[in-house]
């Protein structure tokens, strides 16, 4: 049961970045379409289970073609790459504005992600086990004290075939850049680990999608905002929103440094390159800032990352014999 339950939280913690904690994804993907988002949040729950079940049941041959493609992993780097300058990006906005405290952070950020490089699974599954619960019960808390009366006045008119194309692209984009490390957790899991940890992690993302769609109805205005949910909190809810987008962006960040070191030890380089590349070179790419790269990257960053998938996790692979 231990193995299941840190692999569901590796899982929850490579999805609940700061979109979806800060409720502007489910606003984007889900809440704007009214009342119709609540049946494609319930398509999410079984889209959710069978794709990380898939990724947990093909992982081994996914792998095995990464391993033999220098190409597919030279892109995998740069996925991930992408994304990690974004998620350093997006911590540092939400820490206080002071110099010396951003400093530590970086210091401590950095020896953090360097142990989650060098250890790999093991560590990651430490740090999702301590962060990822404390994160959902803060939200949980966070969401209750925001519940009020669904309003869809204001979103008539919108186009439900246009909220199932979302829906999709939202379960596609989620699993673009953790579809490796959910490959690489479910290496040494029995068939029954892998269904219990799939249907644990589905259950508990799509019930905080759910209870994050009705308090944004209820607010709908509040959908309109960079952070939905930390524009509804105030006093110690602010602080707890804030932790909770603070957590969802560096368990995400650490997956994905885990992604590019274990891609980069292929090419035999040092450990202290390989430090540099997937940790102090997005570090010093995120200075260009979170919006700057959401805007300009992402789009092509999830792109690559949903056809590196699709090659690696659903094609036939080549008979080398």
């Amino acid at each position: 049961m231990k193995k299941t339950f840190s692999a569901a939280m590796i899982v929850i913690g490579t999805v609940i970045g700061s979109g979806f904690a800060s409720g502007k994804e489910i606003a984007v993907f889900f809440s704007r379409f009214g009342a119709v988002s609540y049946f494609f949040i319930a398509l999410t729950f079984f889209a959710f289970f069978a794709i990380i079940y898939a990724f947990f049941s093909l992982g081994e041959k996914a792998l095995n073609k990464l391993a033999a493609s220098k190409f597919f992993s030279i892109i995998c780097v740069i996925i991930s790459l992408i994304f990690t300058a974004s998620m350093i990006a997006g911590t540092i906005n939400v820490l206080p504005d002071n110099i010396y405290v951003k400093v530590v952070f970086v210091v401590v950020l950095f020896l953090i992600c360097c142990r989650v490089s060098k250890k790999g699974v093991p560590m990651l599954a430490k740090l999702n086990n301590l962060l990822i619960p404390a994160t959902l019960v803060c939200l949980l808390v966070v969401l209750i004290s925001n519940f009020g009366m669904p309003d869809f006045s204001a979103l008539r008119g919108q186009n439900a075939f246009a909220g199932l194309f979302f829906a999709v692209l939202y379960w596609v984009l989620n699993f673009s850049i953790s579809g490796l490390v959910i490959a690489k957790t479910g290496l040494d899991m029995t068939k029954k680990q892998k269904v219990l940890a799939s249907l644990i992690s589905s259950l508990i993302l799509s019930a905080f999608l759910l209870l994050t769609n009705f308090v944004l109805l209820s607010n709908p205005a509040s959908m309109e905002e960079g952070m939905p949910l930390v524009f509804l909190s105030s006093g110690v809810k602010g602080i707890l929103i804030r932790f909770v987008v603070f957590s969802g962006c560096i368990t995400t960040l650490f997956s994905l440094v885990f992604t590019t070191a274990e891609t980069l030890k292929k090419f035999n380089l040092s450990q202290k390159l390989i430090y540099f590349i997937a940790i102090i070179f997005p570090g010093l790419a995120s200075l260009f800032g979170f919006g700057a790269i959401v805007s300009f990257l992402y789009p092509f960053a999830s792109v690559l990352g949903v056809l590196l998938l699709m090659i690696l996790f659903f094609t036939p692979q080549k008979d080398t014999s």
